[in-house]
């Protein structure tokens, strides 16, 4: 079956129509026409794969890993960069109604952290469309070094286990592996240079529990447990967008909600009185404590806890930071966030969906000022949004 792709949809894929009807057909680019498999048929959508391209978009290129077809790591290598960024500042247009700038990363060997399935031994991502294991020996999205600590467990397989592995490397390159699962080899890895810190079913074998992260002239002790942004470049490019946009401002009291281990709320200690940051993680709260040590840190508060369990409590606030799960917030902090009208609220998010639903909540209260992209994600269909707000008046 021929069809025309009119457009991307919100996850990258692009939309035809068949008899009124419409079919998401991934990895496929607007104004192509495409030889196509119907793979799901329902009452009001359907899903198909491509058999053959009829007519090829100038935007598509030749994607450069071999289980890129099957594998769900992400979404964009058959498509120019310029394309790319083109989709990601339409989106936000299209649910925030602009774009003000649009910050680049690395394209490859950027992500700083991978979480990886094992079944029956064999190592890998998910599929597209299951949880059938796609066993690599690299991605291209990873930084170097953890591709070659993926090289070094693929040649010491062990059949029987099945379980998680998490592999992480910071700005020294050093390596914290983390296995969940029986494994067999473990004691292999011991000896083991590319591996400083090796964590076996919640025992620390070799190494620490955590490592030290440098970002600009900060430092962040961050725990195996414990949330880290995975892309450093996109990280220092957040904190660079805060120190721009906060500099000229005179804050008294500011909330950091969702603070994972207080990296954005160190820095907004440079322009506050009193910082107060709450997280729910206990190991990120425990890091954040450490942080405030190694930062010289002597005005902000970290407090463990949900913070739908502590948003009711304040008043008086200048700024609110929120960076919550891809779920967004929760009616009772929205709802609270409402009451506060604090002058300032910044709403960090790499979920644009959740973002725009909360906002429709927010702006009641709150004039949307500025809107940022910046690209911790490419090849995929996300991207991290800066939005920043002032209370009406």
């Amino acid at each position: 079956m021929q069809v025309k792709i009119e457009k991307f949809d919100d996850l990258g894929q692009g939309l035809a129509r068949i008899d009124n009807k419409v079919c998401f057909i991934e990895k496929s680019i607007p104004d192509e026409v495409v030889d196509i498999d119907i793979t799901l048929n329902k009452k009001d959508y359907s899903k198909g794969k491509i058999k053959n391209i009829i007519l090829e978009s100038k935007d598509r290129i030749e994607p450069i890993c071999k289980y890129y077809h099957e594998c769900g790591g992400c979404q964009f290598l058959h498509l120019k960069d310029s394309k790319e960024k083109e989709f990601k500042i339409e989106k936000a247009k299209n649910y925030l109604g602009w774009c003000d700038n649009f910050f680049e990363t690395l394209e490859f060997n950027y992500r700083d952290k991978v979480t990886l399935h094992v079944k029956n031994g064999l190592i890998g991502y998910y599929d597209t469309k299951s949880h059938d294991l796609v066993q690599i020996n690299c991605c291209y999205l990873l930084n170097k070094k953890i591709n070659l600590v993926i090289e070094l467990l693929n040649n010491n397989l062990d059949s029987n286990f099945n379980g998680e592995i998490i592999i992480r490397e910071n700005s020294n390159e050093e390596i914290m592996l983390v296995i969940k699962g029986n494994y067999q080899y473990v004691n292999k890895l011991l000896d083991n240079d590319l591996i400083d810190n090796l964590i076996y079913n919640d025992k620390v074998l070799k190494g620490k529990d955590y490592f030290i992260e440098n970002i600009l002239d900060y430092k962040f002790k961050v725990h195996y447990n414990s949330f880290f942004q995975v892309n450093r470049l996109g990280l220092e490019r957040i904190i660079k967008i805060l120190d721009k946009t906060l500099k000229d401002k005179k804050l008294n009291k500011v909330l950091d909600l969702y603070s994972g281990t207080s990296v954005l709320g160190i820095i907004l200690s440079k322009y506050a009185k009193r910082v107060i940051s709450i997280e729910e993680n206990t190991f990120a709260t425990l890091d954040a404590k450490y942080n405030l040590e190694l930062n010289k840190i002597n005005n902000l508060e970290v407090i463990n806890s949900k913070v739908e369990d502590y948003i009711a409590s304040f008043k008086d606030i200048d700024l609110v930071l929120v960076d919550p799960t891809r779920s967004g917030l929760d009616k009772k902090t929205l709802n609270n966030l409402v009451k506060l009208k604090s002058p300032y609220l910044i709403y960090i998010s790499c979920e644009m969906i959740s973002l725009k639903r909360d906002l429709e909540v927010l702006k009641d209260v709150y004039n949307l000022k500025k809107v940022y992209l910046v690209d911790m994600f490419p090849k995929t269909n996300k991207v991290e949004t800066i939005a920043f707000l002032e209370v009406l008046k």
